[in-house]
C-alpha cells in the first residue's frame, strides 16, 4: 500500500513540520560541511590573514586618541567576517540551483523556507571555528571584552544575528544569480562597499564629506559600533553624531528585522518560483 501525504490542517501543524524540515535541512547541509574540510580550514585561515595584514600592516600607520588600534580593529574584523560569510551562501545557493539540487527539493513535500533556513543556519554555525579562531588572534594581539561577559556574549550574539541576515541576503542573490560565478562576483561588490567605507577599519571623521556620510549611515557602521560598544573597544574615537550610531545596537535589531522581513519572502518566493 501506498501511504498518502497529506498537508497540514492547522497553522500549529503547518509550522512544527516546516521547523522539522528546517531542522532536517540544517543537519544535511551539516553533514555535508563536514565532509569538505578545505572549506572550514580556508574559513580558519582567513582570520589569521585579516588580523595580520589590517593589524599589523596597515595598523602600524594608524594612532588613535587612546589605547591599541588593534583593540579597536577586531571588533571591525569580527563584523567583517559576518559580512562576507553572505558570499559562501550566496555561492551555495548558485551552485545547488545550477546542479538541479533545487529542483529535487522543490518536488519533496516539505516546507518551502527550510531548505534555505537549513542553508542560513548552517552558515552561521560553520563559522563558529572561524569565530573562536578570530577570538584567539584578538586576545593574541591584546584585545579584551573590557565590560564584562555578559556585555561580550550579547555582542557576539548581535555578530551572529548580523551573520544570519546577511546570509538571506546571500540566499537572494544565490537564488537570481545565473551560475556560480555571478553569484559570487554580485555578493562581492555589496561586500566591499559596506565593508570597507565604513568605520571597520579608521574613524569616519576623517574622510571626505560625501564619503563621510555614506559611511556614518552604512548598516555595517551600526554593527561595528555596537560591537565596539558592548565590548568596550571605543579606544577614545569620539562617536559621530548621527542616530545610527548614536544608538547602534537599536539600529541594528531594527535593520536586521526590517532586512529579515523583506530578504525572507523574496528567497522563498523565488524558490517556489517555477525553473
Amino acid at each position: 500500500m501506498t501511504a498518502l501525504i497529506t498537508e497540514p490542517s492547522s497553522a500549529a501543524s503547518r509550522l512544527g513540520f516546516a521547523m522539522t524540515d528546517a531542522v532536517t535541512s540544517t543537519r544535511r547541509y551539516l553533514l555535508r560541511s563536514v565532509r569538505q574540510p578545505d572549506i572550514v580550514v580556508g574559513g580558519i585561515l582567513m582570520p589569521i590573514i585579516f588580523v595580520l595584514l589590517f593589524g599589523y600592516v596597515f595598523g602600524s600607520s594608524i594612532q588613535l586618541p587612546a589605547g591599541n588600534y588593534r583593540a579597536y580593529l577586531m571588533s571591525g574584523l569580527f563584523a567583517q567576517s559576518t559580512l562576507f560569510s553572505s558570499a559562501a551562501v550566496a555561492v551555495a545557493v548558485a551552485t545547488d540551483m545550477a546542479d538541479g539540487v533545487i529542483d529535487r527539493f522543490k518536488v519533496l513535500p516539505i516546507a518551502r523556507s527550510s531548505v534555505l533556513i537549513g542553508r542560513t543556519v548552517c552558515t552561521v554555525i560553520v563559522g563558529l571555528p572561524s569565530l573562536a579562531v578570530m577570538i584567539s588572534c584578538a586576545l593574541a594581539v591584546g584585545w579584551r571584552a573590557e565590560n564584562g561577559f555578559g556585555d561580550a556574549v550579547a555582542g557576539f550574539a548581535l555578530l551572529s544575528l548580523f551573520g544570519f541576515t546577511m546570509g538571506w541576503a546571500g540566499a537572494v542573490i544565490g537564488m537570481y544569480a545565473k551560475s556560480p560565478q555571478a553569484a559570487d562576483a554580485l555578493s562581492m561588490v555589496p561586500s566591499m562597499m559596506l565593508g570597507f567605507v565604513s568605520n571597520v577599519f579608521v574613524n569616519t571623521a576623517n574622510m571626505p564629506a560625501w564619503l563621510r556620510a555614506f559611511a556614518n549611515w552604512n548598516p555595517m557602521s551600526a554593527v561595528v559600533s555596537a560591537s565596539r560598544a558592548l565590548f568596550g573597544n571605543s579606544q577614545g574615537v569620539p562617536v559621530p553624531h548621527v542616530w545610527p550610531l548614536q544608538h547602534p545596537v537599536i539600529t541594528t535589531l531594527a535593520m536586521s528585522g526590517v532586512l529579515l522581513g523583506v530578504l525572507v519572502p523574496v528567497a522563498v518566493r523565488r524558490y517556489a518560483a517555477p525553473t
